[in-house]
């Protein structure tokens, strides 16, 4: 047998795959359209398409809870506010 027949013994490769068919795409969990992690503008890159995706779902920004500062309540009076005595007559 030649190389001519070696071919037929075998089946013939399906139709190629695109790389849009070799990535399988996640969906962001808010709104659940298919996104590139690449070009997401989320910190949470896997989860979030934007970031408008995820303030929206979270309430806060992953790049503002970051860059957060806590902020000190003003000192309140030293000791508890007790009555004042009130005179009997």
């Amino acid at each position: 047998m030649g190389t001519m027949t070696d071919d037929r013994d075998h089946e013939p490769p399906g139709k190629p795959l695109y790389d849009a068919e070799l990535v399988a795409m996640p969906r962001c969990t808010r709104c659940q359209l298919s996104y590139l992690p690449a070009k997401s503008t989320s910190a949470l890159r896997l989860t979030y398409c934007s970031f408008f995706c995820e303030l929206g779902d979270l309430g806060f920004s992953m790049s503002g809870l970051e860059t957060m500062e806590l902020v000190k309540k003003p000192a309140e009076m030293a000791g508890p506010v007790e009555p004042e005595p009130v005179a009997v007559d």
